[in-house]
């Protein structure tokens, strides 16, 4: 049964998904299987849980959606800002694909759903990462809120596809693909699940040197459970330089979105 506060790092799948792809380079006789396995990147892939009952995601807890959980109303960023999702860290903490992620606190993600900003040093005020350690914790109903959803964490692996499709010819690639069935694609840590380009790339190009080779922070996909939807079917990226996130200044983190 999965609950409000279920975690699950799920260290058979990993391995079982690693052993599909290992099969597949084998059953192919793909001679740059290094290669491919190298296109690969570890993270945690996040899973909505369809709500049963009437009953609110505990205060302090990991969810989609919903209204924050804050120290108290002053520390919320704006009601033209809504809340995403906010994540327990606590959680992640036998996680070694994110183990750059503080152990303790909380880590909440607003977004403009009405303005919707593709990124830009121009547009900041339209997204806001808020990190918060203290452990006292009001819910704090300001603006509009989306469904609300807990949810469940399992570590898996990322492709960055551009590599892997250069890595295999288009019949192999398609073959590959038909493997996984991906769904939703909310995470964190490891490559993007690009739309439209390298999201590291264009992170980079458009915020500068740092970004160089950052950390994604947190990838939220369109949801229909959730009733959002970013551009055209699009996904978002949360990404902060990895210093940032070393030393927690999570007020660093930019946005990339990509759709169709």
């Amino acid at each position: 049964m999965v609950c409000y506060t279920t975690f699950i790092i799920n260290k058979r799948g990993v391995e079982m998904e690693l052993k599909t792809i290992e099969r597949f380079i084998q059953q192919r006789g793909l001679k740059n299987g290094e290669d491919i396995l190298n296109a690969f990147t570890k993270r945690v892939n996040l899973n909505l849980v369809p709500r049963t009952t009437r009953e609110e995601v505990p205060i302090g807890h990991s969810k989609f959606g919903g209204y924050p959980d804050l120290p108290n109303a002053e520390n919320h960023p704006g009601d033209h800002l809504t809340l995403l999702a906010q994540f327990r860290l606590s959680d992640f903490a036998e996680c070694e694909s994110v183990g750059e992620l503080p152990k303790e606190g909380l880590l909440s993600f607003f977004y403009d759903l009405e303005e919707q900003p593709w990124g830009g040093v121009d547009e900041r005020h339209f997204w806001r990462v808020l990190y918060t350690e203290e452990t006292q914790l009001e819910r704090v109903r300001v603006g509009e809120a989306l469904n609300e959803r807990a949810v469940t964490f399992e570590e898996g692996y990322a492709e960055n596809g551009y590599d892997l499709y250069e890595l295999m010819d288009e019949e192999v690639y398609e073959s590959f693909e038909e493997l996984f069935n991906y769904g939703e694609l909310h995470a964190i840590g490891g490559h993007p699940n690009e739309v439209q380009g390298d999201v590291f790339e264009e992170a980079q190009y458009t915020y500068g040197e740092r970004f160089e080779n950052p950390f994604l922070l947190f990838q939220m996909d369109t949801s229909e459970e959730l009733d959002v939807m970013f551009g055209d079917a699009g996904i978002l990226y949360f990404l902060i330089p990895t210093d940032a996130l070393l030393n927690k200044r999570f007020e660093e983190t930019e946005i990339i979105m990509q759709c169709y």
